[in-house]
């Protein structure tokens, strides 16, 4: 918890830049108040406004400081992913797109999610994996699968959904069902894991829907995965 704190006050202390900026300057700029919400200009004093909120929140989560490596890692990602996430959205929306109410809202697919943008995934790649994996940081873990077709052996970070049941791995799968390496790991029967820096086999995988991740999940992160479309559960071996 302490590290999901550090990671939300960095979040939103970033998140009060460009707003803050933008007000002070005297110029609009989008908020979730504008019409649509995050795409529609707001006026500078409506920015100042969210930019005080977001300030005061992210300070208040930070006001015990930073004390532990774990917290650090936490806060770091919690700003880079942040800072990439704003520069995505405000980028796409000052150049007259829809940021990421588009990724929210895709090109329906044939599972009703469509693939991550390049330039999303690009930008957030080089973090999630230096850090997936390592014991001090057990949200994220590294996936080694093989292609189905091509036989190439792949590493992908992925997000670990904390679940009531120790043996289960739960990962979220923003983008549907049709995930590459979702599918990888079901046609294979399992994949190796690296997580909480163990590298460790699992099995019996097999991509849920909303309702059952959310059963499985543990109640703070039940909100998360109730707004994905899919998610894999794996089984670890009995110790």
């Amino acid at each position: 918890m302490t590290v999901l704190r550090s990671a939300a006050g960095a979040a939103l202390l970033v998140n009060a830049i460009p707003h803050g900026v933008s007000g002070v300057r005297g110029r609009p700029f989008p908020t979730p108040f504008g019409d649509p919400p995050g795409v529609g200009l707001s006026s500078p004093r409506v920015n100042i406004g969210w930019s005080t909120a977001n300030a005061i929140a992210g300070a208040a989560l930070l006001r015990r400081g930073i004390r532990s490596p774990g917290e650090v890692v936490g806060a770091a990602v919690g700003a880079a992913a942040m800072a990439a996430l704003t520069w995505y959205h405000f980028r796409d929306v000052l150049a007259g797109g829809s940021g990421l109410r588009g990724i929210r809202n895709p090109r329906p697919a044939a599972d009703g999610a469509g693939p991550p943008p390049r330039v999303l995934v690009k930008a957030t790649e080089p973090i999630a994996k230096a850090l997936a994996g390592h014991r001090w940081f057990p949200l994220w873990a590294v996936v080694h699968h093989r292609g189905r077709t091509s036989g190439i052996d792949y590493e992908t970070p992925v997000a670990v959904v904390p679940t009531r049941d120790r043996s289960v791995v739960l990962i979220g799968l923003p983008w549907g069902a049709k995930t590459n390496w979702a599918r990888n790991v079901v046609a294979a029967g399992g994949a190796e894991l690296s997580w909480k820096g163990v590298r460790r086999p699992t099995a019996s995988p097999r991509i849920i829907g909303p309702v059952e991740a959310a059963v499985l999940a543990k109640p703070l992160f039940r909100p998360i995965v109730q707004r994905m479309p899919a998610a894999i559960a794996l089984q670890l071996p009995t110790p």
